[in-house]
C-alpha cells in the first residue's frame, strides 16, 4: 500500500492551531476539549464519525477509493495541529485505495498505536483480507465507512453493497442514519473494539444525506475517554461487548440503542427489515404506511455479530411476511440471514427481498 500524504497532513507543531477548521461542518474542537458535557454543534454525518474518530486514535488512515472529499474534517484537523481525548497528536493520512488496502493499519497497530480509517464502502472488499487477518489476531480497528461510491459519470451515490465484502472477516458491523446516529455509533464502535480486540466497521449513511448539517448532541473528549475506557475495563466477546456498550453509552448520553430496534405495530403482520440509510427512510414513512395497514420496521443496527433467535425475538408475533430492503443487490446477505433466522425459527414467516 503506497501513500499520498503530504507534508499539509503532518501536524507543524511549531504553530498555534486554530479550534475550528474551515466550514461550518466542522466542530469546535476548542470547546469539546474542554466541556465535560455533551456540546449542541452543527454538523454532517462525516464530520460526525470523523471527530469520534480523531478524539480516540492516534493514527487515521484515510482509504476513499476514487472519492476525494472523504476524510476532509480529520485532514483538516492533522494540518491544524490538533490533539485527540488523551492528549496527544494525531496524524491523518489519505491512502491509496487497492488490493491488501489496510496493512499500513495493520503495522500502525503493532506498534501500539490506537488506529482508526475512514473508507468508502467502495474500499472496504479492498480492506476485507487485511480485516480478517486482524480479527484472527484480535487487533483492534475501526473503520468508519461510507455507504457510497462513484458511478461511471463520477457521481457520488449511494452503495452498501461493498459492506457485505466485511461481513465474513469477523468484523463487528454496526450501522448508522443520521449525523447523530454517527457521532454515536462511531463512539460505540472504538468502545466495542477495545473491549473486544477486533476489528469494527461503522457503516454511515454516506451519500444519502452527506450534505445535511443539523444539530448534534456531541460527547467532549472527557467523556469519549471515559467511556471506551468504562466498556473496556471487561475484556469480552464481541456479542457482549456490544450490548455493554450501547448499555453503557445510554449512561453517558442518555441515547437508547439497540442490535436490532423494531418500530411500528405491535400487531403487525408485514415488517420491512433494513439498515441505515434504507432503514431511516423506511421509518420515516411508517407513520402514514400505518393508516392503512398493520406495519413494523426492523432497524438492523448490528448487522454482525448476528443472532438469528434475536431477530426472530424483535419481531411481534403476529407477523407473517418479513421484507428484507436494499438499494443494491449486496443486500442479498441480510435477506439470507433473515431467512435463515425464520426457517431455524420455524414460525410461519415468508421472507422476500424488495430493492
Amino acid at each position: 500500500v503506497s501513500q499520498s500524504a503530504t507534508a499539509a497532513d503532518t501536524p507543524t507543531l511549531g504553530s498555534a492551531p486554530s479550534s475550528v477548521a474551515e466550514g461550518p461542518e466542522y466542530l469546535d474542537l476548542a470547546t469539546l476539549r474542554t466541556s465535560a458535557t455533551q456540546v449542541t454543534q452543527d454538523t454532517n454525518v462525516a464530520t460526525a464519525s470523523a471527530y469520534v474518530a480523531h478524539a480516540l486514535s492516534d493514527l487515521c488512515f484515510v482509504y476513499a477509493a476514487r472519492e476525494q472529499t472523504l476524510g476532509a474534517a480529520a485532514l483538516a484537523w492533522t494540518r491544524r495541529a490538533e490533539k485527540n481525548a488523551y492528549g496527544e497528536w494525531v496524524s491523518a493520512l489519505r491512502m491509496e485505495t487497492r488490493l491488501g488496502a489496510g496493512h499500513a493499519a495493520w503495522g500502525a497497530l503493532a506498534s501500539g498505536s490506537r488506529v482508526a480509517a475512514i473508507a468508502s464502502s467502495e474500499s472496504l472488499p479492498y480492506m476485507a483480507p487485511v480485516l480478517a487477518q486482524l480479527a484472527a489476531r484480535r487487533q483492534p480497528i475501526v473503520v468508519h465507512a461510507a455507504a457510497q461510491s462513484l458511478d461511471d459519470a463520477s457521481c457520488v451515490r449511494s452503495d452498501v453493497a461493498g459492506v457485505f465484502a466485511s461481513l465474513h472477516s469477523r468484523a463487528v458491523v454496526l450501522a448508522s442514519a443520521s449525523a447523530q446516529e454517527a457521532h454515536d455509533v462511531a463512539a460505540v464502535a472504538h468502545a466495542v473494539a477495545a473491549a473486544a480486540q477486533v476489528p469494527v466497521v461503522h457503516v454511515t449513511s454516506g451519500a444519502f444525506d452527506a450534505d445535511d448539517t443539523n444539530s448534534v448532541h456531541v460527547l467532549s473528549h472527557s467523556q469519549l475517554a471515559a467511556f471506551v475506557a468504562d466498556v473496556a475495563a471487561t475484556q469480552l466477546e464481541p456479542a457482549e461487548a456490544v450490548q455493554r456498550a450501547l448499555r453503557l453509552f445510554h449512561a453517558v448520553s442518555g441515547r437508547t440503542y439497540r442490535m436490532l430496534e423494531y418500530s411500528g405495530s405491535s400487531d403487525a403482520e408485514t415488517v420491512f427489515v433494513a439498515l441505515g440509510a434504507a432503514a431511516a427512510s423506511a421509518q420515516a414513512a411508517l407513520p402514514s404506511i400505518m393508516q392503512e395497514s398493520r406495519t413494523g420496521v426492523l432497524n438492523v443496527r448490528a448487522l454482525r455479530p448476528w443472532d438469528h433467535a434475536e431477530l426472530v425475538r424483535s419481531l411481534p408475533a403476529s407477523v407473517r411476511r418479513v421484507v428484507v430492503l436494499s438499494a443494491t443487490n449486496g443486500a442479498d446477505a441480510l435477506l439470507a440471514d433473515v431467512s435463515v433466522a425464520a426457517l431455524i425459527s420455524g414460525a410461519n414467516i415468508g421472507v422476500c427481498g424488495e430493492s
